[in-house]
């Protein structure tokens, strides 16, 4: 029996259905590769089921209701069978060749554990999906807006890693979770994602885990995909988005920077919250 090359994990949550067409689309396109499509539903949605009954390689997991992000995932991890794992979000397209040529250079870089590749908008533009590793530093003048007032900070433009060639191959610290290419050996090496996460965080957590046991993560500048951005959360209100991101703040603080700096975020919530109204007040005006 041939081996399994790719496993792609795609967790839905009420996507319409011409989103989710065009990313199994370019699944089921994409050629020189064996793979496998494990579909988690966290919106338990008939008419997602009903689609994927026109794919192929396809093993539909429905969950009652929404487990949030990674303990969904760890269920398409647990059943998946490929060498390589790949956490697709399924606002993502790309051409017929994408997958394969991640999977070449995975082959070729044995001393990688997690990459990703460049990430455009659908217009073309660059999204910006590399990252250094969250400081206490630059994630307080995140969760207090400073980049919405001041679109230039060094603090800022350090994490975010834009002084830097983004269509360069090269080693990063973290990568955006909507394309994640995952050796098999490290899920064995640092298990599933941490399920204490419900949403954001989780994949700089488990890239943060990775690279804790010796893995290089990698960015390839040669691959590119399109990734509209927010899809999934288009219909969840800012309040309820920006309390997931402080819960999940506070989570990662606490385990990878220590008990103080987990206070620090704990002590200034009721400020982030404030902040967050604000936020939210200004994007409905």
């Amino acid at each position: 029996m041939k081996s399994l090359d790719l496993s792609i994990v795609v967790l839905t949550y009420k996507e319409s259905l011409d989103v989710l067409k065009a990313c199994f689309d370019s699944v089921e396109n994409s050629k020189n590769i064996n793979y496998e499509l494990i579909v988690v539903d966290n919106g338990a949605s008939d008419a997602t089921k009903g689609l994927l009954q026109s794919y192929k390689n396809v093993t539909y997991l429905r969950n009652k209701e929404n487990l949030g992000f990674s303990k969904a995932v760890n269920r398409g991890i647990s059943i998946a069978q490929g060498r390589y794992i790949l956490l697709l979000n399924p606002d993502v397209q790309f051409e017929r060749d994408v997958l394969a040529s991640m999977i070449s250079h995975l082959d070729e870089d044995q001393e990688v554990g997690i990459a990703s590749c460049v990430i455009n908008y659908p217009d073309g533009s660059l999204q910006e999906s590399i990252r250094c590793f969250p400081k206490i530093s630059d994630q307080l003048l995140v969760m207090l807006k400073i980049p919405h007032i001041f679109k230039e900070n060094k603090i800022i433009d350090k994490y975010m890693m834009r002084d830097v060639d983004p269509h360069k191959t090269q080693d990063v610290e973290s990568i955006m979770g909507a394309f994640m290419f995952i050796r098999r050996e490290v899920v064995e090496q640092v298990g599933y994602l941490d399920e204490q996460y419900f949403i954001w965080f989780e994949e700089v957590d488990y890239c943060k885990m990775t690279h804790g046991k010796g893995w290089k993560i990698r960015h390839y500048g040669d691959v590119l995909i399109k990734h509209h951005k927010g899809k999934m959360f288009d219909k969840i209100a800012t309040i309820k988005k920006q309390k997931w991101i402080r819960q999940s703040m506070r989570k990662y603080m606490l385990k990878h920077e220590g008990r103080s700096a987990w206070f620090i975020f704990w002590i200034l919530a009721p400020l982030f919250i404030a902040l967050g109204y604000l936020s939210a007040l200004f994007k409905r005006g």
